[in-house]
């Protein structure tokens, strides 16, 4: 991703760790090292003393701008909560516009073909349904607010009136835009996806954390945290579809490619997504329902080509069910896999709405002052194809019923 000149220089950087941790203070400059990371919304370090001292690497985070769409007294809160609960990072200082964290020292952000594996999928239900368990002290008026706001005139009327600052844009942004604003100016699918979000509504809200990208996902070798989620600026109390979607969506994006614009569309990720809907449908609520003992029987089950095709997973499925069936009844059985089938759908009409708000959230923060030097609005056409192509599978399969 493309670097830009930022609020903190490298020596403001190290004279805020030396101003909070005394054992800095005696490290010489020279012996800091302070490498950029990658990010979308803040602007991360990895701060490392180059001799032994506590704590000798620190991940430093500057807080981005992401107004509208980041509560950052709410993060804070969030963040604190999780690190005094251990259930991730630890937080070791936090200033107004920056934070120390613990660094996460052996974590890999998980590839595109990582993300997309039934085993490393069915773990990360595993911890998703735990996160969704956690209670944290903000608000939750019984509603969605993400899909709340992504679906409300307001936000449609902040995002058309952005769009009308044309001198803001190159040539080829204003003809991505211009594909944009014919969707959004169409009442017709607006009115479609107000009535396919209000369809079936029967899940209860949760505490969700809405951005599960691979750049907020590490993969340790840590038995006890494998799998960590990081990253809370967008967290707040929502369905849990729209979270199993959201990974469902990001698993099909490369945020660590090497050349411009430094991100790409992986195709057989997004070409199989409603197959790996079904799969993380089912990966979710096995791992709610099921004993540990079943669990692990059922890991065994898993390969890596068990969500690339209709007749694999079925095939899972039934085996699946021959597991079950030695602690469960038949009718115990069916209601579980209806419980499935209903996550499923809602996850593929989330996956809707999750590229739409990341829609908005592209150009709204494209050409502002303190934005990354990110493509924000070519990112932004991306999920809008992502957008139309899962739409049309929607009302197909609408056509079909």
């Amino acid at each position: 991703m493309n670097s830009r000149s930022t609020h903190l220089t490298e020596y403001a950087i190290k004279e805020i760790i030396s101003e909070k941790f005394a054992s800095w203070k005696s490290v010489s400059p020279s012996n800091i090292s302070i490498t950029r990371l990658t990010g979308l919304t803040n602007i991360t370090y990895k701060a490392q003393a180059m001799i032994d001292t506590t704590p000798q690497t620190i991940l430093f985070r500057e807080f981005g701008n992401a107004e509208g769409f980041v509560d950052s007294q709410q993060e804070r809160i969030i963040f604190k909560t999780i690190s005094d609960m251990d259930l991730g990072p630890q937080e070791l200082e936090c200033g107004n516009s920056w934070r120390m964290e613990e660094f996460v020292k052996d974590g890999v952000h998980p590839n595109n073909q990582k993300m997309a594996e039934a085993n490393f999928q069915f773990k990360s239900m595993g911890v998703l349904q735990k996160f969704h368990q956690m209670e944290i002290p903000i608000p939750n008026n019984g509603s969605s607010s993400i899909i709340n706001k992504t679906l409300s005139g307001e936000m449609k009327a902040n995002v058309i009136k952005k769009i009308e600052k044309r001198e803001l844009y190159t040539d080829v942004e204003l003809k991505q835009l211009e594909c944009m604003e014919n969707f959004i100016n169409n009442e017709e699918e607006f009115n479609y996806l107000n009535k396919m979000t209000r369809k079936e509504n029967n899940e209860e809200l949760k505490f969700c954390h809405n951005d599960l990208n691979q750049l907020n996902i590490f993969n340790t070798s840590n038995k006890d945290k494998e799998i960590i989620f990081i990253d809370y600026e967008y967290c707040s109390y929502n369905y849990p579809s729209y979270d199993i979607a959201n990974f469902l969506n990001e698993s099909a994006i490369n945020y660590q490619y090497e050349e411009a614009p430094y991100y790409i569309l992986v195709d057989d990720n997004f070409n199989t997504a409603p197959i790996q809907a079904h799969f993380l449908a089912l990966s979710y609520i096995l791992n709610k329902e099921c004993t540990q003992i079943e669990i692990e029987q059922i890991q065994k089950l898993i390969n890596e080509k068990t969500n690339k095709n209709k007749d694999e997973l079925k095939t899972f499925i039934e085996l699946v069910k021959q597991i079950l069936e030695q602690r469960l009844s038949e009718q115990e059985i069916v209601e579980l896999f209806h419980a499935i089938s209903y996550l499923k759908r809602r996850i593929r009409r989330q996956q809707i709405l999750s590229n739409l708000n990341w829609i908005w959230w592209s150009i709204l923060l494209a050409h502002e002052k303190n934005s990354l030097n990110f493509e924000y609005i070519d990112y932004g056409f991306l999920r809008f194809k992502m957008l139309e192509k899962l739409l049309e599978l929607e009302k197909a399969r609408k056509n079909t019923q």
